[in-house]
């Protein structure tokens, strides 16, 4: 029977990697900062400054502010850490198939059906850490023969992947209670009688735990020494892109907003580009300090997935927004998406530009918006006015119509009196129709030739009046 192997990461600044990751080039790196749990007045996170000033975790803000005193607090924000939690569980997805969120900040992997796949537990664990890498997160793992043994030796950071039980074992006999999942006041009780370890415990039968102790402590060892199964619920990767950020600090300029839009659209790139997936469509939502978040929908005709492509629809779109408060969260969302095909290229069609057809419509309805931008349609009507619709729906027409013959390439908006001297070179051609609706028309077609040489579309209506209607190229 195959051994059981589990491993836990544990990743206990992902608020704050969040936060550096978006802003690269800030002092957070260099300056005490500690994320703090209002519910608490606790710090939760905190950076390797903050540690270095004696700043711990589950410390009150009262004591840590005197250590440094000019320590950066930031509101912990359970969202941010979920998603980004989210973030790294889709992307160790692509190589090992059952994870389990374990809590806010932890990762539950089952190894042992993975290792047919990869051969041994050193191959398995080289490509789970490359994954993390590119994260760029703090974080801390351990193996182990049961979930809760795996998570009690990274909670200490034994930082070590084995699968030798005899190894696994000694490193957890030698933990201290504190790294246990034990309420307080159950080890409180435990060292009130000398023991202090998880060695101290597993001296004494799993039964006897139970008498002199409470049904929380044996269950707790029967669970990391694997006598007792712990109940794990794997979780299945979403559809659909979905990411929060919250800046680190307000920024008013929309301008400033392109660094982390780029971010989150890198992010969206990854997440399409792994999955052979195209979207159409984008919607970003600012969230403006004190006043209603801005939406923006960003529409391409051609499915994308390159975040250089969307960086420059955003930025054209952005160019008319006007932020009536500091934006301090962004968040994209991308629903709709569809499996990409090749595309297909005619061998000798020669050189093409850059841009296509539908990439320059997606440009132009994002600089000037989505109702300036149309597409002249024919339609089936002998008068010149109706002939050509303009319509915003870029789809092709249904059925063909017949183009009419010897029409001039400008047509102007409307029919203007006609008040110099003309010569007849062709005509009349009859058009008379409308009768359906409340613009019926009735006139005599010709092609003339004004005394400067330019040739013209005229007409002349029943009453005898002339008009120009058109101007050949």
């Amino acid at each position: 029977m195959m051994q059981h192997l589990w491993l836990y990461l544990h990743f206990p600044n992902l608020q704050l990697d969040a936060l550096l990751q978006q802003n690269p080039e800030s002092n957070i790196h260099t300056q005490a900062y500690v994320i703090l749990d209002e519910r608490t007045n606790q710090v939760c996170q905190l950076n390797h400054a903050a540690y270095q000033a004696g700043i711990r975790l589950n410390m009150g803000l009262g004591t840590a502010a005197m250590l440094n005193g000019d320590l950066q607090v930031i509101p912990y924000k359970r969202e941010i850490t979920q998603n980004r939690l989210s973030d790294i569980a889709q992307s160790l997805y692509l190589v090992t198939s059952d994870i389990c969120f374990f809590n806010d900040n932890s990762l539950l992997l089952r190894v042992h059906n993975m290792l047919n796949l990869y051969g041994d537990l050193n191959a398995y664990w080289q490509v789970v850490q490359h994954q993390l890498s590119l994260q760029e997160v703090v974080f801390h793992y351990a193996t182990g023969l049961s979930p809760l043994g795996a998570r009690l030796l990274a909670n200490t950071a034994w930082d070590q992947v084995t699968d030798n039980p005899i190894e696994i074992k000694k490193a957890i006999t030698g933990s201290t209670l504190q790294y246990t999942d034990l309420t307080p006041k159950a080890v409180e009780k435990l060292q009130r009688v000398g023991i202090y370890t998880i060695q101290g415990l597993l001296k004494i039968p799993l039964a006897d735990i139970a008498k002199r102790f409470d049904m929380e402590v044996a269950t707790y060892i029967g669970k990391i020494t694997a006598q007792i199964p712990h109940p794990v619920r794997f979780f299945h990767p979403k559809k659909s892109f979905d990411r929060f950020i919250e800046l680190l600090y307000d920024i008013e300029n929309v301008q400033v907003l392109q660094a982390p839009l780029k971010q989150l659209l890198q992010g969206l790139e990854e997440f399409l580009k792994t999955r052979d997936l195209l979207t159409q469509t984008l919607v970003f939502i600012l969230s403006q300090r004190d006043e209603k978040s801005i939406e923006l929908n960003i529409h391409s005709q051609q499915g994308e997935y390159l975040a250089h492509s969307w960086a420059v629809l955003i930025s054209l779109k952005l160019e008319n927004i006007v932020l009536s408060a500091p934006v301090f969260a962004i968040r994209l969302i991308a629903k709709n998406t569809y499996i990409r095909t090749p595309e297909k290229n005619d061998l000798f069609a020669g050189k093409q530009g850059k841009l296509s057809r539908l990439q320059l419509i997606s440009l132009l309805q994002a600089k000037l918006g989505e109702e300036a931008v149309f597409t002249p349609t024919l339609t089936n009507d002998y008068r010149p006015e109706q002939v050509i619709q303009n319509s915003t729906r870029l789809a092709k027409p249904k059925q063909t119509f017949q183009l009419y013959p010897l029409r001039p390439s400008f047509l102007l908006p409307s029919p203007q009196r006609l008040h110099e001297k003309v010569s007849i070179a062709y005509g009349p051609e009859r058009i008379e129709t409308g009768w359906w609706d409340p613009k019926p028309i009735i006139r005599d077609y010709f092609i003339a030739r004004n005394q400067l040489g330019q040739w013209y579309w005229v007409f002349k209506t029943p009453q005898g009046d002339w008009y120009l209607h058109g101007v050949f190229s």
